[in-house]
């Protein structure tokens, strides 16, 4: 029990850094007196560096051990955490801020990167679920508390206490992890090395791609840098494809692609993170330009995700020895779509109760699909290859987040466009195109938008349908005994 309360713990900081820091953005801009577009990069650049380092994370987890890697990522994240609070009022500088965001980054990358393969490495497979499905809900806990807390050390303390909170949480999670996570020792011979060309490639493509998406709808993606960033993305990739088919040794094994199970399973969560982030990112809008509600009504309606979420995860992993993991995940996506559909039918007229029971429903529904499917996911590979496909799922969950948003926006701001003549229409101008136009005009372009999230989660739902559940084979799970010391 205490082994998985460490990793957890991992899933609640992870969680919680993502959600605690932009409550506190507003707070940050009129300190440093900077625009809320260069604020941003708070945010921005820990995303930026996180999702570019996932997978070189996993890689040296499979090279020097989970125990390891996780311990000392969560040494520099704590160590990021504190020269985040410390370093701007010592040096009076925005930019140092976003320095020690990087330091801190590479230790969150560290620790998402493996918490999955930790689960499938150290816990027993008749328990892998029930354990998957905790995980998921501290993570859920973390995700929903972050606003709340963040406005609370905001407000009556100051925003540096939002990363100073991490200090001691960080620490006693190491001291924890010391003593409970056992020794996990990577097999002799089966590693040639790192792959330092491949990590090059893959931290130079995914930093340009996540940056051209992140920023491409600001700046449009018709300019010239976001045009560069593309182009530098494009030929990454096609050379991180062309070297990891050849490399000794690479940093991931393109050939696990080929079981149509892994495939398809990673293609479907993929989807649903990309539906789940986007409709995230648009609800708030929506509850406030169209419902009209303020912007704690908003977020205590928000709420009903993250609270229904903790109570998928756990229900997952109970039924999960049950039922199997293939059930859950095809329920799951279709109680998705089905949050979607009601989503999509929403007017200015709906009751409150009603988005926030589909909101509840949509937040059930990621909670019963997640882990289970991650939990095949893992089971599909063998132990030295676990801390790489671990990392390749968070990969998935940030780089989702990140197309989730562009493209539900891009869908929003086109639906609008194509009802009535609008000049520009951004996230940031939508509520004058509340006062200008007729709700049910803005409120028609948010139907597409969910409309698109439940065409992503019926494609979800067709993938997971092809995916075959499979047992671990016993030789797999009596090497893990091996690596495991």
């Amino acid at each position: 029990m205490l082994l998985i309360s460490a990793i957890a713990l991992a899933a609640f900081m992870s969680a919680l850094d993502g959600s605690i820091v932009n409550i506190a953005l507003p707070t940050i801009s009129e300190g440093f007196d900077i625009s809320t577009g260069l604020v941003s990069w708070v945010s921005t650049i820990y995303l930026l560096v996180v999702t570019s380092s996932l997978l070189i994370c996993g890689k040296l987890a499979d090279i020097k051990g989970l125990k390891k890697i996780f311990l000392l990522g969560f040494v520099i994240f704590t160590l990021g955490s504190f020269l985040c609070g410390f370093l701007p009022v010592a040096l009076n500088s925005f930019a140092s801020l976003l320095g020690a965001r990087v330091v801190q980054a590479i230790g969150g990358a560290m620790i998402a990167a493996i918490a999955p393969a930790m689960v499938s490495v150290f816990i027993p497979a008749e328990e892998r679920g029930r354990s998957m499905g905790l995980v998921v809900t501290f993570a859920s806990l973390g995700a929903a508390a972050g606003p709340f807390l963040g406005g609370l050390l905001t407000e009556f303390l100051s925003w540096h206490w939002i990363f100073f909170i991490n200090v001691p949480v960080g620490i006693a999670a190491v001291a924890l992890g010391a003593q409970v996570i056992p020794n996990h020792q990577p097999g002799s011979g089966r590693s040639a090395g790192f792959d330092a060309p491949g990590a090059v490639l893959l931290f130079a493509g995914m930093m340009t791609g996540v940056f051209a998406l992140n920023m491409g709808t600001a700046m449009g993606f018709t300019s010239p840098l976001i045009m560069l960033a593309i182009a530098i993305a494009l030929a990454c990739a096609i050379l991180f494809i062309y070297h990891e088919q050849r490399a000794e040794d690479p940093l991931l094994d393109l050939g696990l692609f080929s079981d149509r199970n892994f495939l398809y399973a990673n293609l479907a969560v993929t989807l649903i993170m990309i539906a789940f982030a986007g409709s995230a990112f648009l609800l708030p809008f929506f509850l406030e330009y169209v419902k009209g509600l303020q912007t704690f009504s908003a977020g205590m309606v928000m709420t009903a995700f993250s609270f229904a979420m903790m109570i998928g995860g756990p229900v997952a992993g109970f039924l999960f020895n049950q039922v199997g993991g293939r059930r859950l995940t095809l329920v799951g996506a279709t109680l998705a779509s089905l949050s979607f559909v009601i989503l999509a039918g929403l007017h200015p007229e709906s009751s409150v109760i009603v988005v926030a029971g589909a909101l509840g429903l949509l937040g059930f529904a990621i909670g019963l699909y997640v882990a289970p499917n991650n939990t095949m996911v893992m089971n599909t590979v063998r132990p030295e290859k676990r801390g790489m496909v671990s990392s390749l799922l968070n990969t998935e969950r940030y780089g989702g987040q990140s197309l989730g948003i562009v493209l539900f926006e891009l869908v929003l701001i086109q639906a609008i466009l194509s009802i009535v003549s609008h000049a520009e229409v951004t996230t940031e101008s939508l509520a004058s195109v509340t006062i200008d136009q007729k709700l049910a005009v803005l409120s028609a372009g948010f139907d597409m938008a969910f409309w698109t999230g439940a065409v992503l989660a019926v494609l979800a739902l067709g993938l997971s349908f092809l995916v075959r559940e499979e047992e671990v084979p016993a030789e797999v799970e009596e090497e893990i005994s091996v690596v495991v010391g």
